[in-house]
């Protein structure tokens, strides 16, 4: 009865729209998990984007006795741990839910739940949505061809520049290339997109964390930053000039520094973010060092949207073993950060 009365008497608190992602991956795990518990009330008025019989069926699984309201719209009180909330977008057969066996129906499940929650967060209700992970595959056998998350939202707000900035308690990282092929990396990099990304970059510390004068580090492509050429001239032909244009438009940036030998987990950081080239060169370090901690914040959106730093873990879903622990951690920088957006 008092957290009821604690959270129905926070008005304030940001409204996040969850959307629960592969319907046979841990999202929906992770998703009753976190809401059987007070942390996320804490901060948040939670609502569930997704489907009412794998929510279910995830309940049944883990013995839990949350209850599943379906709403037709974002409540305004009421929120409380052990309720879902939930905008059921699809009504999918639990029976016929297969964990870690996704299909074109799932696919299409997934996008449906994001585009929800979208339309959510900009129509109004919502302060900012979290995601849990979707399936690349079954997204593009359901007909949407996009290479992941941040490029369906990108589409569904119309804009043509993001990134992704994965948020630890000690780095900031944010990728210039996400889901390409090695071999396609080096091709993709171009001076005009090394630039957005340190701009995107630049905006996002000033917007987000309140970082007047951020200063950036930028990492190499090739061993060694090249070795004069050696090894790779992308730093030379590249990835200096658009360092040299960052800095002539008044950023501080600074590199290109080698990858292998910049991550010091020992120490603080002297920099506020780092440009990353490629997925794994900017995810290896932040994941070693801070897996439950990571968030993927996406900049360049017209609202607020965070996702847990992991995938749909297919190997343990519907086994009772994932933890909420990262889920959390999102809704939490989501609801910072719109916070401070109001303020």
């Amino acid at each position: 009865m008092n957290s009821e009365l604690r959270t129905d008497n926070s008005m304030s608190l940001p409204k996040i729209g969850l959307t629960m992602g592969d319907p046979t991956g841990i999202g929906p795990e992770i998703i009753v998990k976190a809401l059987s518990t007070e942390i996320p009330f804490q901060f948040c008025r939670p609502v569930v984007f997704g489907d009412r019989g794998a929510l279910s069926k995830t309940a049944k699984t883990l013995d839990s006795n949350i209850f599943i309201e379906v709403t037709s719209q974002v409540p305004e009180a009421g929120y409380r741990p052990g309720r879902i909330f939930l905008l059921s977008v699809t009504r999918l057969d639990e029976n016929s839910i297969r964990y870690g066996k996704p299909d074109s129906r799932c696919g299409e499940a997934m996008v449906r739940y994001i585009e929800e929650a979208v339309k959510g967060v900009r129509a109004g209700p919502l302060d900012a949505i979290t995601t849990c992970p979707i399936n690349k595959q079954a997204m593009n056998a359901a007909g949407y061809p996009f290479a992941g998350h941040t490029e369906l939202l990108a589409h569904l707000a119309q804009t043509s520049s993001t990134a992704m900035m994965f948020v630890g308690s000690k780095w900031k990282i944010v990728l210039v290339t996400v889901h390409l092929p090695l071999r396609e990396v080096a091709e993709k990099i171009t001076v005009d997109r090394i630039l957005a990304t340190i701009r995107l970059t630049a905006e996002g510390l000033k917007k987000y964390f309140g970082v007047s004068g951020p200063r950036i580090a930028v990492l190499g492509l090739n061993p060694h930053c090249g070795e004069e050429g050696l090894l790779g001239k992308e730093e030379k032909t590249t990835i200096l000039p658009a360092l040299s244009e960052a800095k002539r438009t008044g950023i501080e940036v600074e590199g290109p520094f080698s990858a292998d030998s910049f991550f010091d987990l020992s120490d603080s950081p002297p920099f506020d973010a780092v440009v990353a080239m490629y997925h794994d060169q900017g995810l290896i370090p932040i994941k070693m060092s801070e897996f439950q901690e990571a968030v993927n914040l996406t900049l360049g959106l017209p609202f607020i949207r965070t996702s847990v730093g992991h995938g749909t873990a297919y190997d343990i879903a519907g086994k009772g073993l994932a933890d909420p622990t990262n889920l959390i951690k999102a809704m939490l920088l989501a609801s910072k950060l719109s916070t401070l957006k109001k303020d």
